[in-house]
């Protein structure tokens, strides 16, 4: 049967807005805005101070003196960046502004079952066993590096890192360290190339005076890093994806096409279901560097070939996905009791184990880890819930970790396969202690309940003044009570998704039917009679789709309407 429980409805508001004023009042009071100006028009990312982002200006002003010397002397200079989007796109930015900057400079892209995650030693022994560089700049990853920091020294090769992951209680060796945890990796790689453009742009003639080109790069990765959409974040998101729709890059042309995507149009929520996950695809399934080669290209021909390349490898990671996390969900009754999920499996691809963790947490409301056990090493990756740091209580088990890194909200870690046993049971008891049961409820915030007469296409315009949504500023969700079922069927190559037309109970044939879309709802589409009464709740959008433009409710929850 059709839940009757479904999520906790956590209401921001009893009152009912009946016009856009009212709502637009509304909305200012539920996300706390005080400074509207600042909100709706949020300051260009050149108007960023370091300060702002906890960038420190001496670590700054030494990275770009070394650059300079490198420059001068023509030292050969790598940037070693990371395969996803955010690691992708930070790479492209500071090797495309080094490159301009008249660096004698290449780009390294660890593969992933081949090198690991980040600066590892297994990247740096094909490194150093080709022309030794004289300089390594780290981008999106190294603040934990502590181990391959010191043997780059050893080495003779200075080194410089860019991050924004959490660091340890001590910081690795190296020649300058520009940190952030404000921002994502793409960003603080752009905040270095805009000091740098800024320090010797006039020195090669201006060639590289302004990195505004690469705001494009810069928005992509702090939508598809999920980072939270406040202050800087908000600005960079805010410009970027107005920098996207009038890109000349030809790569994201070419896979915004193959997506299906408007580009003068392109949204948030584009980015996040059609851009990312295709430049994503390739790191965890090939080889992220095709993905690089991608944003970097000028070539047509060469574009539209990688733009089909990442299209259909991500086509893979999708049936790839679905088939694991339908392997996890088998284990479901093991974990009914437990605080947090913990899968393993000798199958499980090191490349998708992060997405079945997400897609775990969102069904079961739990934090997330998935393993994958190949030979004498484990890999794990973590997804958690609000109000739950992972990686910090993943790190209360270091001393069974080889190695741990990442986020509140995601992490990976590695360890020996013998200690399987040992690090899952003591993650099963850590959660058990540290992690309220109450935080596990399933719960939605839900702006406001609304009238069926405001959803409408003037509603969802209205609506994108507040963009762009994500972390920290979430899409506003919607409630509708007493919604009749007109019809209800499946739609996507497997009939993974819901298709739902629905009406007022109280106002049909005064109002419009409402369609609406559940992504990986498509179970539901038996279960929902014509005539049924269901309570609803939803984000409006715009749907656009070969010209046509229609409002959409996406749905968040759907339950059984009480009497």
């Amino acid at each position: 049967m059709l839940r009757s429980d479904g999520m906790k409805w956590h209401l921001l508001t009893d009152d009912i807005p009946h016009t856009l004023a009212e709502l637009r009042s509304l909305l200012l009071t539920t996300r706390q805005i005080t400074d509207e100006a600042t909100f709706f028009a949020p300051r260009h990312p050149t108007d960023i101070t370091l300060a702002e982002v906890g960038i420190d200006q001496e670590q700054m002003d030494l990275a770009i003196k070394r650059i300079d010397q490198a420059r001068k002397s023509k030292e050969e200079m790598l940037v070693f960046g990371d395969y996803d989007a955010d690691g992708i796109s930070s790479t492209a930015i500071l090797w495309q502004t080094l490159y301009a900057l008249g660096c004698n400079v290449k780009p390294f892209i660890p593969h992933r079952e081949k090198h690991g995650y980040g600066l590892s030693n297994r990247a740096l022994d094909e490194i150093l066993a080709k022309k030794k560089p004289a300089l390594i700049v780290t981008v999106d990853n190294g603040i934990v590096a502590h181990e391959p920091a010191k043997r780059l020294q050893a080495a003779g090769v200075d080194v410089i890192i860019t991050d924004h992951h959490l660091p340890e209680a001590t910081l690795p060796h190296a020649l300058a360290i520009i940190h952030s945890t404000k921002l994502c990796g793409a960003t603080v790689a752009w905040m270095f190339a805009r000091e740098l453009a800024a320090a010797l742009g006039e020195k090669v003639g201006g060639k590289s005076a302004s990195v505004n080109s690469a705001l494009d790069l810069g928005g992509l990765a702090t939508i598809a890093d999920q980072v939270p959409l406040q202050g800087a974040n908000r600005s960079f998101a805010y410009h970027g994806v107005r920098a996207i729709r009038m890109t000349k890059r030809v790569g994201l042309i070419e896979l915004m096409k193959l997506a299906e995507l408007t580009q003068n149009s392109i949204t948030v929520t584009d980015v996040n279901y059609g851009l990312a996950p295709r430049i994503n695809a390739m790191g965890r399934l090939e080889h992220g560097l095709e993905a690089l080669r991608l944003l970097c290209t000028s070539k047509l021909e060469t574009a539209q070939r990688l733009a089909s390349t990442l299209a259909d490898t991500n086509v893979r990671r999708q049936d790839l996905t679905s088939e694991m996390v339908e392997q996890a969900r088998q284990e479901a009754d093991s974990w009914k009791d437990e605080h947090l999920i913990i899968v393993s499996a000798d199958n499980y691809h090191d490349g998708v184990i992060g997405l079945i963790a997400g897609r775990l947490m969102e069904e079961y409301y739990k934090p997330a880890i998935v393993i994958s056990v190949t030979g004498d090493i484990a890999k794990a990756s973590a997804r958690s819930i609000p109000g739950v740091n992972i990686v910090e209580l993943i790190r209360e088990v270091k001393s069974d970790l080889l190695e741990v890194g990442g986020h509140p909200m995601a992490a990976g870690f590695g360890f020996e396969s013998k200690k399987l046993q040992v690090v899952k049971s003591r993650l099963l008891a850590l959660a058990k202690a540290r992690i309220d049961a109450a935080k596990l409820e399933p719960k939605i915030d839900v702006e406001a309940v609304l009238p069926f007469e405001l959803i409408n296409e003037e509603l969802a315009d209205f609506l994108t003044q507040f963009e762009p949504f994500g972390q920290g500023n979430r899409m506003p969700i919607f409630g509708l009570r007493q919604a009749r079922v007109l019809d209800a069927f499946t739609m996507g190559r497997d009939h993974t998704h819901l298709k739902l037309v629905i009406s007022s109970s109280e106002a049909q044939g005064r109002v419009k039917p409402i369609y609406t879309v559940g992504w990986r709802m498509g179970h539901l589409a038996q279960k929902l009679k014509a005539g049924m009464l269901i309570d609803i709740a939803g984000a409006v959008e715009i749907n656009e789709y070969k010209g046509r433009r229609n409002v959409q409710l996406l749905i968040k929850d759907v339950v059984l309407a009480e009497n």
